[in-house]
């Protein structure tokens, strides 16, 4: 019965629960200036929260656009992040592998996980399989977050990484979505 009062109830489309309220706010504290997407359901609730907070918003129309902007803000003496859903992690690899790595240019990457635990859609399984692993090939390091605690920190790790110049990617578990206001 506890474990049921802690699950997530239904809000109001785009309304922020507290882990996308604090994962802004850590992105923001961290210094990150500009967070470039293209648009998505799951993280629409992330960027009201940055959007609250006076974050400029970059809405693109492919990530592999969203990782070239993203680099060349951050080599311009911006500090970006990206945002995206695990499909599109697919589409920013080139991006990712000949740009972003080998000038170490660092993007803390925000990921929405599907095609993990609770999936019922089967087109999205493949690459929620493949996330870790071609993010891995890449060399880039990878952090879960599967409950609301392990939001903060992690979204303030990537963010330091990336100032120092190693883009890192913070996974958000499809589990986060059935968690309420209380982690």
């Amino acid at each position: 019965m506890a474990a049921q009062a802690q699950r997530r109830r239904p809000r109001e489309a785009n309304a922020a629960s507290s882990w996308e309220r604090w994962l802004a706010g850590e992105l923001l504290d961290a210094g990150i200036d500009v967070a470039a997407l293209v648009p998505d359901k799951r993280l629409d609730p992330i960027v009201a929260a940055l959007r609250d907070r006076d974050m400029l918003v970059r809405v693109l129309l492919a990530e592999e656009e969203c990782v070239a902007y993203a680099a060349g803000h951050a080599l311009a003496g911006g500090r970006p992040a990206v945002l995206m859903q695990t499909s599109g992690l697919g589409n920013s690899l080139n991006a990712l592998a000949s740009l972003v790595l080998p000038y170490a240019v660092g993007v803390p990457l925000v990921i929405s996980m599907r095609g993990t635990l609770g999936e019922l859609n089967p087109s999205q399984m493949p690459m929620g399989r493949a996330a870790d692993a071609l993010l891995a090939a890449l060399g880039i390091q990878v952090f879960a977050a599967s409950r609301p605690d392990q939001v903060r920190p992690l979204a303030r790790g990537i963010a330091r990484m990336a100032l120092a110049g190693t883009t890192a990617a913070m996974l958000l578990g499809q589990e986060l979505e059935w968690w309420d206001e209380h982690p």
